[in-house]
């Protein structure tokens, strides 16, 4: 059984660069608003005014098409302009986590061969500076700002007050490309092709580390058609509280608005008080998330005191869904049209959707329909056989909105895209009759936590570096606020003491926040196969266990 999404016709696809259609926007809905963010205010002129002059200033530094430039910040205004002005000169934005620590980093800046880097000074305690100077040691010095660790990174963009030296802020970048004419950027901006790379996302891998997902302009064929879902119009304000850096705050936070002419409101956090505040002071219509962002709002002890009645529209993805979870959001925040949605970084953020209209028990029991032109089966993880309604199997997706592949990692592709191109997402799911699709597991041992990805091998990998760590196994358990978060089964070397507390202060220095353990449990011994493997399926039943969680059948 393949399942075949459709297109409608409210936001037709026609195949344009971002930049292209941003010349659109500002055409035609030049004096609407189209950002809002702390202390700013832009219209549709002025942000494609703005993102043509740091496109000036890409080039006068000498950026090329399809150069890498990473950026390394909250959701900001900076942010949206630099990837639009990316976009008009062809380079290609790489998404680097505003939590990840100076290792993690460290691996992305150098994997995706970045030119040039864009990052604040300091973000919610963290010092990005400091991080900066343990990448780059020899940053005041002469030449590239780290040769030999960067050999391709060229130039290192700050915005913000503290602008160190072998570094240039972001004003002085931006003025520096006045020498650019209009024309010589026009000429870059309409040689685009809507096919080739316009972002690098990061998603870790099994392996421990991550894999730059890199996808072309056609994204925006996806967010005509989830726009259409989500009944979006000119008028529509989005709250953009998801972080840019994952698909689901950058591509469904800023394309949208492109294509129907509305707003965007900026969070750089998610603050609960902060969002409803906002809700009410920018009369926003859309609100989508992760479950754990719903349930902050839904128990806020202060929800009555803010008037959300513009809000009618918005997505739930990330993690499960709780039926209670779903009600609440439509009749306490008033979403009437709430999409729980699927979806991942290799497939453009949402792949499946339900069709406005769809009675609740649909809401409540799948993620709907494949949309716009995504086709998706179910298979045999054993046998590959594609199988029909009522059988659970692997998921399966296939379509233009695949991203092209892994940067620099042919192999890593040819293990999740097919010869037929399916894409392989290690899901489990269910048809039913009609094709809607049920999300029912997965295949691999990832855990969600706060719809963020955190995979075991990399986290146990983090943990063996403890010299007093002699092996860690670490499952996902479930968790009322982030749907689940880790657990760390940890054998400690023989002699050596360790506890708790300082694993997880060992584990901030090399991992972000949500990959660290919530509770570690000390073992002496491992439940084993008659070969000698350790069965990780006991260790997920003795975490439930510890965490008081029902288990299958129980």
């Amino acid at each position: 059984m393949i399942v075949k999404g459709e297109s409608g016709d409210r936001y037709p696809w026609e195949p344009l660069t971002i930049a292209q259609l941003l010349q659109r926007a500002a055409q035609e809905h030049g004096d609407r608003e189209a950002i809002v963010a702390p202390g700013v205010r832009m219209t549709w002129a002025e942000t494609e005014a703005a993102s043509r002059r740091v496109a000036k200033a890409m080039m006068a530094a000498g950026l090329q098409r399809g150069d890498h430039v990473a950026l390394w910040c909250p959701n900001t205004v900076e942010w949206v302009l630099t990837w639009f002005a990316a976009a008009h000169v062809g380079a290609v934005i790489v998404t680097v986590n505003t939590r990840y620590k100076t290792e993690e980093v460290r691996y992305i800046v150098h994997q995706s061969d970045a030119r040039l880097l864009v990052m604040v000074g300091e973000f919610v305690g963290i010092d990005y500076l400091g991080m900066l100077d343990r990448l780059c040691p020899d940053l005041a010095g002469e030449g590239p700002p780290n040769a030999e660790g960067f050999p391709e990174l060229e130039r290192v963009v700050v915005h913000g007050d503290r602008v160190p030296d072998g570094t240039q802020g972001w004003d002085a970048f931006v003025a520096a490309g006045e020498a650019i004419g209009d024309a010589e950027l026009d000429a870059r901006r309409d040689e685009g092709a809507y096919d080739e790379p316009t972002i690098i996302v990061y998603t870790s891998g099994t392996t421990g580390h991550p894999k730059g997902a890199v996808h072309s302009h056609v994204i925006l064929r996806n967010e005509c058609s989830i726009s259409e879902t989500m009944d979006l119009d000119v008028d529509c304000r989005i709250m953009n509280h998801m972080p840019f850096f994952h698909v689901a705050g950058g591509f469904t936070g800023i394309l949208p608005p492109l294509i129907t002419g509305g707003a965007m409101l900026l969070m750089d956090r998610w603050d609960p008080t902060a969002a409803l505040e906002l809700i009410q002071a920018e009369r926003a219509t859309v609100m989508s998330g992760i479950p754990t962002h719903f349930i902050d709002l839904i128990n806020h002890p202060r929800l009555g005191d803010f008037d959300l009645s513009t809000l009618r529209s918005g997505w739930i993805g990330g993690a499960s869904n709780p039926r209670e979870v779903i009600d609440a959001v439509i009749t306490k925040l008033g979403i009437a049209n709430l999409l729980p949605v699927y979806g991942m970084t290799e497939t453009t953020s949402v792949t499946t959707s339900p069709r406005p209209g769809d009675p609740r028990e649909i809401i409540y029991r799948g993620v709907g329909l494949p949309v716009s032109d995504f086709e998706v089966t179910l298979v045999s993880p054993d046998s590959g056989q594609q199988l029909g309604p009522g059988v659970e199997g692997e998921v399966c997706v296939r379509g233009h909105l695949l991203m092209q592949g892994y940067y620099k990692n042919p192999e890593a592709t040819a293990k999740v895209i097919d010869a037929d191109g399916w894409f392989h997402t290690g899901d489990l799911g269910v048809f039913d009759e009609q094709g809607y699709l049920a999300i029912t597991g997965r295949m691999s041992d990832m855990f969600i936590v706060g719809g963020s990805n955190a995979y075991p091998a990399e986290i146990e990998a983090a943990l063996a570096e403890h010299p007093a760590v002699r092996q860690a196994y670490v499952v996902g358990i479930p968790d009322e606020r982030l749907g689940e978060v880790g657990l760390a089964f940890i054998e400690a070397r023989e002699g050596a003491e360790v506890d708790s507390a300082a694993l997880r202060a060992f584990c901030k220095d090399r991992l972000a926040n949500y990959k660290i353990p919530a509770t570690f449990v000390f073992v002496d011994e491992w439940p084993m196969t008659a070969t000698g493997k350790i069965q990780r399926f006991v260790l997920r039943e003795q975490a439930l266990e510890v965490a008081g969680a029902p288990q299958a059948g129980a």
